[in-house]
Parts: structure tokens; C-alpha cells; sequence
């Protein structure tokens, strides 16, 4: 094992365990001390040792070099709804965020990768569940389609005469939560008007004096008017919003081109009203 991993491992327990699991997709890879964290998301484990099925999201994780990342070591080393045998280390209970538990969070390090394309009927009938659409149809939301591998309903809704992406960001085993977050965006919706004017007016007062710094840094523009912020409340548009089941919100406006084509990012609650406003993207 690499020295320059070690930091990574010391986070784990040091029993290895060798496991069947079915990976759902490559989460994605976040530098960290000089090497890069790679996590994919699973969908079931069952612990080769005991028979034991533990069919429920867990994480991945394992570390590689800059030169490695791009390989068969990083991004390469699996493939999404595949089954593997691997061996890995639990993630002891010091490193779980403060707002998991340990069994929530389900954390482990992958030490080696023995097999491929393993046959298991556990995880194969997990991979069929997983893979049946499921659509709800809303009278007010319209048709909405769950995306697994985000956690989140989608539909395409009106939205001030405009067609935007609508998410609910849910738990797609707890039923409770789909119906919280259908709630939460109904109102919103029926208080769309009012929600939209805010949010304007919001990100224009943030951002207004640096989309006029973007415009003066543009060559050939040292003529151009400065933009107020009545005009640039007026020239974004709403792209799509996601809601979660507790009310909080993120809005995403077409720019206009103010920011040379970058999104406005506007993060709020139904209960706090507006709280952020900033360009992302």
C-alpha cells in the first residue's frame, strides 16, 4: 500500500472483508492531501464471510494517483449496474458526518477488486427492482418520472408561461418523503408569481454591480449603458428548480449572457424565504 495513502486508510478499520456488490454508478473523485478520493454509490452488499444481505445505498471509496485517474485504477475500474466481489474496510465511526449515523451512512474502502460480472440472485433481483420506472401522474405537477441515480422526481411544468425542469429531491425507499416534497412544490407553484419576482429582485440586488464588473472586463463594451438592477431582474430566466421534502429550494436563471453564459444560482426555503444568490456553472 502507498505511503501517500496512508492518511486515507487510517480512517478505516483494519479487518478486511470480502463482499459481493452491486455498484448503481461512479459518484465522482475529490482531491484530498495530494492524492484523489474516488466513490462510487452501491446499491446491496452480501458479505461473502456470513451470507449476510445488506440491500440498501452504501459508498465506495478508494484512493489514486493524478496519473491514475483517468485508468483502469480510476474512473475505468467499474462499470454502473454491474456486480462485483471485492474486498473492503468498514469506515470507522469517528470520520461519519455529524448529521449520519454510521449504519446511514455505510461507508467503506475498497482494498482490491477479485472478480466481475459475479452471479448473484440477490443482487441480480435488487438490479431488476432498481430498473422498473416509476412514474407518478400529479394533476397539478404533471407527469413525474423517478432519476435513481439522482434521488429525484422530474417533470416538465409551466412556470410564468415558461416550460421549465421541476425536481423533487426525495428518499426513493420512503414513500413519505415523495409526498412531502409533492406538497412543498405545490406550493410553490400556486405562489409562483411572487416566489419568482423575490427572486429576481434577490439575485439582482447580489449580483447586479458584478455583472457590470463582467461587462466592463468584456473587450469592446467601455460604451455599453451599466445594467440596473430593474434590468437585470427582467433579463434572467428561470431554467429549473429542485425542492426537497422539508421546503428548501434551488433556482437556476438563464443568465442572459451577463456572466458569459454561466447559470444564477438562487438557494432558498418556503419557510426563510431567499437566502443565496450567486453565479454557478
Amino acid at each position: 500500500m502507498s505511503n501517500m495513502f496512508e492518511k486515507f486508510y487510517e480512517r478505516y478499520a483494519p479487518d478486511e472483508q470480502e463482499v459481493i456488490v452491486l455498484i448503481q454508478h461512479t459518484l465522482g473523485a475529490r482531491y484530498d492531501n495530494g492524492f484523489w478520493d474516488m466513490s462510487v454509490i452501491s446499491l446491496g452488499m452480501v458479505f461473502s464471510a456470513t451470507g449476510e444481505t445488506n440491500i440498501r445505498k452504501g459508498r465506495l471509496e478508494w484512493p489514486v494517483t493524478k496519473k491514475e485517474i483517468n485508468g483502469a485504477k480510476g474512473w475505468k475500474r467499474f462499470e454502473r449496474e454491474q456486480i462485483y466481489r471485492i474486498k473492503v474496510r468498514k469506515l470507522l465511526d469517528e470520520y461519519v458526518p455529524k448529521e449520519a449515523s454510521p449504519e446511514k451512512f455505510n461507508s467503506w474502502a475498497i482494498i482490491e477488486v477479485l472478480e466481475q460480472s459475479v452471479a448473484c440472485p440477490e443482487l441480480e433481483a435488487v438490479l431488476v427492482e432498481y430498473k422498473k420506472p416509476v412514474i407518478i401522474e400529479d394533476k397539478v405537477l404533471g407527469t413525474l418520472i423517478l432519476n435513481r441515480e439522482f434521488d429525484m422526481f422530474e417533470t416538465t411544468l409551466l412556470w410564468n408561461s415558461n416550460d421549465i425542469l421541476f425536481m423533487l429531491e426525495v428518499n426513493p425507499e420512503s414513500k413519505s418523503s415523495w409526498s412531502r416534497a409533492r406538497t412543498a412544490a405545490k406550493k410553490l407553484i400556486a405562489e409562483q408569481k411572487i416566489w419568482d419576482e423575490n427572486m429576481r429582485e434577490f439575485a439582482a440586488k447580489k449580483l447586479t454591480v458584478l455583472a457590470n464588473d463582467w461587462q466592463t472586463e468584456d473587450e469592446g463594451s467601455k460604451d455599453t449603458k451599466p445594467i440596473t438592477e430593474d434590468e437585470f431582474a427582467k433579463r434572467i430566466t428561470l431554467l429549473e428548480i429542485s425542492i426537497t421534502s422539508g421546503g428548501s429550494f434551488t433556482a437556476y436563471y438563464n443568465d442572459d449572457d451577463m456572466f458569459r453564459g454561466h447559470a444564477v444560482e438562487i438557494i432558498g426555503s418556503l419557510k426563510k424565504g431567499i437566502a443565496y444568490a450567486n453565479i454557478a456553472g
